[in-house]
């Protein structure tokens, strides 16, 4: 079974149904290549056909205690399965088969770092404690199965100057960083393939991987300033292919994309100023401003961990209000309010070589849009109603024409609404649905009165 979102009278409400999606068609599938398996997915969905949406997977779970806290780092799907991280397990769920679990998979310890990165041939990896405490193991697993393809170690040892390794794929390697190193392991084998150590100035800050594989090292001059380097790493070797080194004023810098290079950079401030853009040779293009919080992107130096966990899920690319396709940035602007509860904004799109602004997609009255990925040419975004009337919607919008097109509207339930938060939730699109997953989770309700508590739900057409 599944729920239908249907109009009544003025609001949104979820009714059961049986039915299934269409199938999926690429979009202008012939004008792209086809990836190997080992590669990072960028998949390029099917044309949107506008109406209701559906759900078509719920994880939940009533046991959680009041007030009870747990961490679900990780949020994956493939046309099959809804996988998700909960505390020291993964667990897939069937999608369109009434929540029913498909695989799960215990760990000898929680969650500690994890990619969204799937592979084209439909895997990914995340790290997990050792029986010790110790965030040292490393998973390469099936998404559609659970199956482990591989386990290894990581050399990371905590001292007081560290935090936990992250984790993400580019072709054909897994890389890790750990600030005192970072290595990577061969996705077909777990072979470790390379390893590189922190220098007398700088350590491994973290990775960001897809297209390409990048690095942010962290480094400190003998006059006790700091600054950040940015590193275009060889999958294959581990070799450094090019430097830019950060101005020294800048307080953050995190990756937005490996390919193209986008980066994003405060400028003596504790918000986001900017965005950076390198050729390929990691030669400086421009640079796009947000024009005192006029455009706003969101990162996070780690993602906090519950109140039962003193640990920060460590990050270097955790970024959302910003998508890059192969030539533009796509930005949202600052909220815009017309009174109480009647909000709008915008997706602007920049030049990434030479900064100017393009296309602009308005969200409309009562309404905020927040982009997620491209699909091929098109950009996706989420489109939510600020007035507690306008339904959700995923939508397609072409930066060619300007035009916007829906897939579905819908509205969750308020068990489930807090989800709907790309700042403080994972968002996936996958084979024509949306997904939405926690990052952690706290129990509701009474004294000895557990609450179902939502960590993941996703919604598909209803056609």
């Amino acid at each position: 079974m599944a729920l239908v979102v249907v109009m009544a009278g003025v609001g949104w409400v979820l009714l059961r149904d049986g039915g299934k999606d269409g199938g999926e068609s690429s979009l202008d599938a012939k004008s792209f290549r086809q990836p190997a398996d080992d590669e990072v997915r960028e998949t390029v969905e099917s044309l949107p056909k506008g109406g209701a949406g559906r759900l078509v997977s719920a994880i939940g779970d009533a046991k959680l205690k009041p007030l009870e806290s747990q961490n679900t780092p990780g949020t994956w799907a493939t046309d099959k399965i809804l996988a998700k991280g909960l505390g020291n397990t993964l667990q897939g769920f069937k999608i369109d088969a009434d929540d029913e679990l498909a695989w799960h998979r215990q760990l000898s310890g929680a969650i500690c770092g994890w990619t969204q990165d799937v592979t084209v041939g439909g895997s990914t990896s995340v790290l997990f404690k050792d029986t010790d405490g110790g965030c040292t193991k490393l998973i390469f697993f099936e998404v559609d199965t659970g199956e482990k393809v591989w386990e290894a170690s990581v050399p990371w040892k905590e001292d007081a100057l560290s935090r936990y390794p992250n984790v993400t794929l580019a072709k054909g390697v897994v890389a890790v960083a750990y600030g005192s190193g970072s290595a990577g392991f061969d996705m077909q084998t777990g072979k470790k393939l390379w390893t590189r150590n922190r220098t007398s100035i700088c350590r491994e800050g973290g990775f960001t991987g897809g297209r390409a594989l990048l690095l942010r090292q962290d480094c400190h001059t003998k006059d006790g300033n700091s600054y950040f380097s940015v590193q275009r790493i060889s999958p294959d070797t581990g070799k450094s292919e090019w430097v830019y080194k950060a101005n020294e004023h800048l307080n953050f810098v995190y990756l937005i994309s490996a390919d193209p290079v986008v980066l994003a950079v405060s400028a003596g401030q504790v918000d986001l100023t900017d965005l950076i853009t390198l050729d390929r040779n990691g030669k400086y293009q421009t640079t796009i401003r947000f024009e005192n919080n006029h455009y706003q992107v969101k990162c996070e130096e780690g993602v906090p961990a519950t109140a039962e966990d003193s640990s920060m899920f460590s990050a270097v690319d955790q970024c959302s209000r910003v998508v890059v396709s192969q030539d533009q940035a796509f930005i949202t602007t600052g909220e815009v309010t017309e009174g109480v509860s009647h909000e709008t904004n915008s997706i602007v799109s920049f030049d990434l070589r030479t900064g100017h602004t393009g296309v602009k997609f308005d969200a409309g009255k009562d309404q905020e849009l927040f982009p997620l990925r491209m699909s091929g040419e098109r950009l996706l975004a989420l489109k939510a109603g600020t007035d507690n009337f306008a339904p959700t919607q995923l939508v397609s919008l072409d930066p060619k024409t300007g035009k916007e097109s829906s897939y579905f509207s819908f509205s969750a339930f308020q068990e489930a609404s807090i989800l709907i938060s790309p700042t403080s939730s994972d968002i996936v699109v996958e084979h024509g649905r949306i997904f939405f997953g926690s990052r952690a989770v706290q129990g509701g309700g009474k004294k000895e009165e557990p609450a179902y508590t939502w960590r993941a739900f996703g919604v598909g057409s209803a056609r």
